[in-house]
């Protein structure tokens, strides 16, 4: 009885080891593919450095100052920084009372060089932030001319893209 036993179990236990392999071979499997997609887009961004002459007297001689432009565009993708053609170019005194102006330049290569208002500084994207120079200049004539005080100018730098 016990060798009944033992072959009852032994047969038990191995149509439950075939029985799980015919469940798993029959379960099938199905598929699909997905798809994966990704668009990227042109784009930049700017930021600028602010441009300080410093202080100097009227008999100085013509003075240089330099800052940056940071851009960063994606990769590949062509730009121009420049300003815009009809701003004056002037710096205008703090002082309400004085209408006084320093005229002053902007550009891309050195101080008094290639204007950055008529040419612009044009470059690729590479998806990293370029550091982009701009060189001042007010000539010795213009700092001859200006009354003692503050003088300041705001300028728009955009990028086109």
């Amino acid at each position: 009885m016990i060798n009944r036993k033992a072959t009852a179990l032994s047969l038990t236990a191995i149509s439950i080891l075939f029985s799980s392999a015919v469940f798993a071979d029959d379960s099938g499997s199905v598929s699909d593919q997905m798809t994966v997609k990704l668009t990227v887009e042109k784009s930049c961004k700017v930021s600028v450095d602010d441009m300080d002459f410093g202080s100097h007297g009227s008999n100085d001689g013509a003075v240089t100052a330099s800052a940056k432009a940071y851009v960063t565009c994606t990769n590949g993708t062509g730009y121009m920084l420049g300003t815009d053609k009809t701003h004056d170019f002037e710096m205008s005194s703090n002082d309400t009372a004085d209408a006084k102006k320093v005229a002053y330049t902007l550009s891309t290569d050195h101080p008094g060089g290639t204007s950055l208002a008529d040419n612009g500084i044009s470059a690729i994207g590479t998806g990293e932030q370029q550091a982009l120079p701009i060189f001042g200049k007010v000539t010795a004539n213009a700092l001859k001319q200006a009354s003692a005080g503050d003088y300041t100018d705001t300028v728009t730098l955009t990028v086109t893209y």
